[in-house]
């Protein structure tokens, strides 16, 4: 099996594992996450890395706040990639994050949701702007 396939695998099984998990401020499990933990949880173990990210997060600082501590280990790009992030915004202000996966978005919303798979079009209307990145590994 390729680096490719076994990629693949990992990421569907993971897709499987976390649609329906209820969305949690500041959990990042199997059990419960919000928007960042999701990213953070796809990463650990999807593709073996571990993301940079500053202690607000931990801390329970606003969103705002752990935003700007962690989009800094992030490079912007015009269009979704695969296994980057969007962050989707209200009026001026990062409000969410989540990973764009095969062309769609993977994410967690707010109370009362849970982890779910949208099309990247679902995004665009819920927000007034999307954002793009790619993690910076150096």
């Amino acid at each position: 099996m390729t680096l490719s396939n076994t990629l693949d695998c990992r990421t569907s099984d993971f897709i499987k594992r976390m649609i329906g998990v209820p969305w949690s401020d500041r959990a990042c499990s199997f059990d419960k996450v919000d928007c960042w933990g999701l990213v953070v949880l796809f990463y650990r173990h999807v593709l073996d890395i571990e993301l940079h990210h500053t202690a607000d997060y931990e801390a329970g600082r606003d969103f705002l706040t752990c935003y700007e501590g962690d989009v800094v280990f992030w490079e912007q790009v015009v269009k979704p990639i695969n296994n980057g992030i969007f962050v989707g915004y209200t009026g001026s202000m990062p409000a969410h994050v989540g990973l764009t996966v095969d062309r769609k978005a993977l994410h967690s919303r707010g109370e009362g949701g849970g982890v779910r798979m949208d099309s990247l079009l679902v995004i665009e209307r819920a927000f007034s702007k999307l954002e793009f990145y790619q993690y910076a590994t150096d």
